[in-house]
């Protein structure tokens, strides 16, 4: 890939990942949108994505995105309602009836995630996509890992170097 084609890829990317760190609320706007532009570098390499075909996937990408976007506002919004029921001591049926808003979401979010894949045949070859598929399963594990070291480290006390 030359330069050129990196610094497109480059400017393609980090427009997108600055909307979306803005969904996330009460996070580090800034760690969120480093963590995605991360993510979609990471996903050239390991895809071993043409100029042509990352272009292209990440447009999908961020439309997928965009229309999850509203979704986890949705999500968010339910699921603050149930915690300030249970606050409130609410009865079972009344707990009960939120629970369907809540998984019809999640069938959503879980629909248009399949759509995606299910639509990226046109674009990634079908190692491409088994790639794709094993990818964000490493990154979620060392994200994962990555926040529980942080979170190791900051409850461990000071100790002085030996």
């Amino acid at each position: 890939m030359t330069i050129r084609s990196s610094l497109f890829i480059a400017l393609f990317l980090i427009a997108p990942a600055c909307m979306t760190a803005q969904s996330f609320r009460g996070e580090e706007p800034l760690a969120v949108e480093r963590i995605e532009q991360l993510r979609k570098v990471r996903m050239i390499e390991a895809l071993d994505l043409s100029e042509h075909q990352a272009v292209r996937f990440f447009a999908r990408l961020n439309e997928l995105d965009k229309a999850k976007e509203d979704l986890h506002e949705r999500r968010t919004a339910a699921l603050d309602k149930l915690e300030r029921m249970v606050r409130n001591e609410a009865g079972s049926d009344e707990l009960r009836n939120t629970f369907p808003e809540v998984t019809a979401i999640d069938k959503e979010i879980q629909g248009l995630d399949a759509e995606f894949f299910d639509g990226l045949p046109d674009i990634l070859s079908e190692e491409q996509r088994a790639k794709l598929v094993l990818f964000e399963r490493q990154f979620h594990r060392e994200l994962l890992d990555a926040l529980r070291t942080i979170q190791r480290r900051r409850h461990e006390p000071d100790r002085p170097d030996q």
